[in-house]
């Protein structure tokens, strides 16, 4: 059957071997597994590769519903990027693999030059894509079939959804799925008992963002003065949870807050999903950490400024969605505390998060109002 751009339904057999193209952002992988979770859930016996970049490659490595984890060499593509000969030997080398595992069918829920490439090079027949207008740097040309959204304005779950449909997934339910294994949990108990002695509530603050994403971050001060109020009013104690690079801004909240902030020790997003599970609150931007915390139960207070809600709000009761207009330097000391202490009285301070057990009917219904 010849592909049509006007019917994006690709049908999917037992025998087709699938790529997920979604390679970089922590936030937009963990968004894209719900979608993952619909296509495996329908189809158990496809195969299922995922090809992402090193910087979330850990959150993927082992995932029960993933049957192979490519890894996407950026260091090596951008250390090639001023040499065209070695960039070109690379990529031809990248195309090579790709084909040799012969997908069927490519899909990109990324929708930028990189990633429509990269769909062409998988030598897949079925290359499905978002329309032009809903994807990035003309990556709709890579592709023979076009998901088109209703909205460009619709939250980044439900657009990775529609992808899903377009295979013939079907199924209301919301679920990212973070597995945790043993020795993660083992290491998340150690912190909790290392810096929780005592049965208070533990609150994430999550002070960073990637360096080219600097604008989201909220003033350190006000961190260091939120967990002081923490301590002394609340009787809760703040956890600072950071990333590489991002040693002195920890120090210095810590600092700036008379200790009353405990910074968490170096760990993975695999641990920091563990503990995340195991604290009563996270407080931090629109950022990976945010997302990973709202997809494994916890509570959220999230601080928007130039960003948009509508498409990366946390999903789910029990958040809270704080915004600057322009900046998160609007958002003030009272009122986050003020959401953190409403928060905490919702939950009881409990040290246990459950899963979110979200429909995607009920979600998107509500949230369907401000799309245009």
């Amino acid at each position: 059957m010849p592909l049509s751009m006007s019917d994006p339904t690709v049908p999917v057999s037992a025998a087709d071997r699938l790529l997920v193209i979604r390679l970089g952002a922590v936030g937009d992988v963990l968004r894209t597994l719900p979608a993952l979770h619909l296509i495996r859930k329908t189809y158990a016996s496809v195969h299922v590769a995922w090809i992402v970049e090193d910087l979330s490659r850990d959150l993927l490595e082992g995932h029960p519903e993933i049957d192979q984890v490519i890894r996407f060499p950026r260091r090596e593509f951008s250390a090639e990027a001023r040499r065209p000969y070695l960039l070109a030997a690379r990529l031809g080398s990248l195309g090579r693999e790709l084909r040799r595992h012969r997908f069927t069918i490519a899909v990109d829920f990324q929708g930028s030059l990189k990633s429509g490439i990269l769909s062409l090079l998988s030598g897949a027949k079925a290359r499905l894509g978002f329309a032009p207008g809903h994807a990035r740097e003309m990556s709709s040309l890579f592709a023979n079939r076009w998901v088109r959204p209703r909205s460009r304005w619709m939250n980044r779950v439900e657009r990775n959804l529609l992808m899903s449909e377009a295979l013939g997934a079907s199924g209301d339910e919301i679920i990212m799925d973070v597995h945790e294994t043993e020795a993660e949990a083992r290491e998340a108990e150690m912190i909790l008992r290392q810096v929780v002695p005592e049965v208070e509530p533990l609150v994430v603050l999550s002070p960073g963002t990637s360096r080219r994403q600097a604008y989201k971050r909220w003033p350190i001060d006000r961190f260091a003065r939120l967990a002081v109020r923490l301590r002394d009013r609340l009787g809760a104690v703040p956890l600072i949870t950071w990333g590489p690079g991002e040693e002195q801004m920890v120090s210095g909240i810590v600092r700036s807050s008379g200790g009353a902030a405990v910074p968490s020790p170096a760990i993975g997003l695999r641990v920091l999903a563990a503990l995340l599970r195991r604290a009563s609150l996270f407080v931090g931007a629109d950022t990976g950490p945010m997302h990973l915390a709202w997809g494994v139960g916890c509570p959220v207070v999230a601080l928007f400024g130039p960003t948009d809600p509508r498409l990366n709000a946390p999903l789910g009761e029990n958040h809270v969605v704080l915004c600057g207009d322009t900046t998160t330097d609007a958002i003030s000391t009272d009122e986050v505390f003020g959401a953190v202490r409403d928060a905490l009285a919702r939950s009881g301070g409990r040290l246990r998060s459950e899963p979110p057990r979200l429909s995607r009917s009920t979600v998107f219904a509500a949230r369907s109002g401000g799309d245009s």
